[in-house]
């Protein structure tokens, strides 16, 4: 596909757009604005797109089994109202924030939130892994990331992939579902230097991983062995992250971001910080809400 395949969300562009997340129960579309400490909401079929600004910087939002949003802040959690715009916080345990700051997450198929950090500087392996419970236990179940960022699972639940984009590498993890426990941490995708770096991913109905690519303009595609299989070119260099929406998962979103982009790259993009949609092709598979199964564990 080619940047003529790809429309532009009306929207108010992002200094940095990110976390991408589908609600069928909305059927919206929710991503955030780290830089512009800002969530958004796009309603579908109407487009219309909603704003909030927030008192600092998230890092993602999740719907929840009971409604309202799960907010993850660079050093923190809180249930966030977006129709009310209010914020509750909740209390995050053993974490040191002067060494590493919550990036992205996403929830897995038993309603668990598994959250990457990052090193504050971005330059040693401090960043980690986390798992978060419907009923709020924090437990660390990795170590040795730099800059955690997309995660995805496999269809059949069997493999976890989480993206590193300073190492410029994605890992894939055995995933044993039921208790929610990750093995057997190999190198699934490396990006040489003359590409771009990996950021947010999703996966496909049939087991494939999307990747936004930043620097690259470009998301691609990889089969389930690793293999690039094609690519959606954009019209943005800096692609953040992708997920599948739509009423029938159709509807490949991309986010993207003008930060780091000078006055002469702005000029030659203007859509740079746009949320961008392509239709058609391939389908998602759904989401699963924060706690939607509130029975699930994760042991340490």
């Amino acid at each position: 596909m080619t940047a003529a395949d790809v429309s532009i969300i009306d929207a108010p562009l992002a200094a940095l757009g990110e976390g991408p997340m589908w609600s069928a129960r909305e059927q919206a579309l929710y991503w955030i604005d780290i830089v512009g400490k800002s969530v958004h909401r796009l309603s579908t079929p109407s487009g219309r797109v909603e704003s909030r600004s927030l008192p600092y910087a998230p890092a993602a939002v999740f719907p929840r089994k009971g409604g309202g949003l799960l907010l993850v802040t660079k050093k923190g959690l809180a249930l966030f109202d977006f129709d009310r715009n209010a914020v509750q916080s909740v209390p995050v345990p053993n974490i040191d924030f002067s060494v590493e700051l919550f990036n992205d997450g996403r929830c897995d198929r038993h309603g668990r939130l598994w959250i990457g950090t990052r090193h504050t500087e971005r330059t040693e392996a401090k960043g980690g892994l986390y798992c978060l419970t419907p009923d709020f236990r924090f437990t660390r179940k990795a170590s040795g990331y730099i800059l955690a960022n997309g995660l995805a699972w496999s269809p059949d639940e069997a493999t976890l992939y989480h993206v590193d984009t300073r190492l410029s590498c994605v890992f894939a993890y055995d995933f044993e579902a039921a208790r929610g426990e990750i093995g057997n941490r190999r190198t699934f995708i490396r990006y040489d230097a003359t590409g771009g770096h990996p950021d947010g991913c999703t996966i496909d109905a049939d087991g494939c991983l999307w990747i936004a690519e930043v620097g690259a303009s470009r998301v691609a595609r990889y089969a389930p062995d690793g293999r690039f299989d094609r690519e959606i070119r954009l019209p943005v260099t800096k692609p953040t992250s992708v997920m599948f929406g739509g009423s029938d998962l159709s509807t490949l979103y991309i986010t993207s971001m003008r930060f780091g982009l000078d006055d002469q790259a702005l000029a030659k993009e203007p859509h740079a910080g746009a949320v961008l949609a392509v239709a058609g092709g391939v389908r998602g598979i759904p989401e699963r809400l924060f706690g939607e199964t509130a029975s699930a564990e994760c042991r340490t």
